[in-house]
């Protein structure tokens, strides 16, 4: 769960409603999150943004930390050098060189640090975006599992060769354990990809590719969420409401995993542990999932209302095939006149 009290580091929103979730109407951000995991039993891992005690002070990253160490769940560390302001201009960690993000990282870590009472095992770059100077910074301070490849995303230039995997594998200094990502549709070469993420897939979806990770034996899954994944805001993020429907999505997903003999849920500090304790799991097969069309197309009009591209899909799979039949009528027409 990427802990954050903004879209990315955009501008700051108020920590109370994007990453404590408390409305009128109750709690909605990382307290309901833990207690539907714990309800079955499961503990889940909260990537704290602690540059945000900057803006907020470090209190705000020790209550966070607090609350989700003291319920048995697992925080490690988030970074988005934006916070730091100055000549730290941009969002990526990757429009800087080396030494400013060993910079970022090391401010970033010393506050998790003291908030935390332990040296975060792993780092998740703001919009998932790292590289080889990445990699060697966390190496240097310390920092030996990253969490930001989502294969996709991003362009990941990781220096010597490195190739992303979809499971955990070492990438040069680090062992990365990447966001799962999964082909929406394969057409050829071309075989767009989304990030297994709790807003932006369907329930459909999430179930297939972590199903799939089991039959194929994939070392791991991991599922993207944030702090505010059962909020929903206006166009001004000005105002929020509960997003009802993705917090029955969750629990919906959770109670699957639950039932399925073949998947178990930790914490990253819990599969830290299994990969050092068996060394072979980062060496095992790769998870190359495609959902498939009709998958993607029902997504679509579920999040009709979410995007551009969900409409265009939506509207434009049925126009498309509808032209289709419309020009082999008039071809078949044709060669019989």
């Amino acid at each position: 769960m990427d802990t954050e009290a903004s879209f990315g580091g955009l501008r700051p929103l108020p920590p109370e409603t994007r990453v404590w979730g408390r409305l009128a109407g109750g709690v909605w951000g990382i307290e309901r999150i833990m207690d539907c995991c714990e309800r079955r039993g499961m503990r889940a891992t909260f990537f704290v943004n602690s540059l945000e005690a900057l803006h907020y002070g470090e209190d705000h990253i020790r209550a966070v930390c607090a609350t989700a160490l003291g319920r048995g769940h697992d925080a490690q560390l988030h970074v988005h050098p934006i916070w730091l302001g100055g000549p730290y201009r941009h969002k990526a960690l990757t429009s800087y060189g080396h030494a400013e993000q060993r910079a970022a990282i090391e401010r970033a870590r010393d506050i998790f640090v003291r908030a935390a009472g332990a040296e975060p095992l792993a780092h998740r770059a703001g919009g998932l975006a790292i590289n080889a100077d990445t990699l060697r910074a966390l190496a240097s301070l310390g920092i030996r599992y990253d969490a930001s490849v989502a294969l996709g995303h991003c362009d990941y230039a990781l220096g010597g060769g490195a190739a992303p995997a979809n499971v955990p594998r070492r990438l040069g200094p680090v062992v990365e354990v990447p966001v799962t990502t999964f082909a929406q549709v394969r057409l050829g070469p071309w075989a767009p990809r989304r990030n297994l993420d709790l807003n932006a897939c369907s329930l459909s979806e999430l179930l297939f590719v972590v199903r799939r990770a089991a039959e194929d034996g994939a070392a791991a899954v991991s599922l993207l969420m944030h702090s505010f994944s059962f909020l929903a805001w206006d166009r001004e993020l000005s105002e929020c409401w509960p997003a009802e429907a993705e917090l029955h999505k969750f629990e919906r997903f959770l109670d699957a995993v639950a039932a399925h003999p073949g998947l178990e849920v930790v914490t990253f500090r819990g599969l830290v542990e299994r990969l050092e304790a068996d060394p072979a799991l980062l060496d095992g097969p790769d998870l190359e999932p495609t959902s498939g069309l009709l998958r993607t197309y029902r997504r679509s009009w579920e999040r009709f209302g979410s995007g551009w591209k969900s409409k265009a899909l939506a509207l434009g799979l049925p126009l498309g095939l509808a032209a289709l039949a419309a020009a082999a009528i008039g071809v078949v027409w044709w060669l019989t006149s």
